[in-house]
């Protein structure tokens, strides 16, 4: 038994004792992403609602744009103006009737004091803290404005978000 154990206990420390054939090395790995700057703009419809007369006082309304963008993403939002303006004037259009237009503005105050600028420097700014940021558009028919027939109006502004 003795010779056993004695046999056991060899045959161990030989396989422990063994020479290694095999060899390690290492290095290390660089992982890497870049975020990019990135903002989407998401416009809801202005509506000025169903207009009994024009011409008598201000009718003021106003619409969200709503913006998803990278964290801390810095903002510039225009707006063009629109499909049937003459000059700066915003105008709704009746169909194709032309003749039958009511001029409208947008602005980036409440008061509607600050037209919504068309161009990269005259607009809505701002930083995307959290990633998303809601902005409010306000339009205004102004109390100047003539009669028309009635009809449907409608006028189509791009909004733009530079980043």
């Amino acid at each position: 038994m003795r010779k056993l154990i004695a046999l056991a206990i060899g045959a161990v420390a030989i396989s422990a004792t063994a020479p290694a054939f095999a060899a390690t090395d290492s290095d290390t790995m660089q992982v890497t992403a870049t975020v990019l700057n990135n903002c989407a703009v998401t416009a809801s419809p202005m509506a000025f609602g169903t207009l009994a007369t024009l011409g008598t006082a201000a009718i003021d309304t106003s619409a969200s744009v709503a913006l998803a963008c990278t964290p801390n993403a810095a903002y510039n939002v225009s707006m063009d103006v629109g499909l049937n303006a003459s000059g700066s004037q915003r105008r709704l259009v009746n169909g194709a009737d032309n003749s039958q237009l009511i001029p409208y503005n947008l602005y980036t105050d409440a008061a509607r004091t600050a037209a919504w600028g068309t161009a990269v420097g005259s607009t809505v700014t701002g930083t995307a803290t959290t990633g998303s940021a809601t902005l409010t558009a306000y339009g205004r028919i102004p109390a100047t404005a003539a009669a028309v027939s009635a009809g449907a109006y409608t006028d189509t502004v791009t909004v733009t978000v530079t980043f």
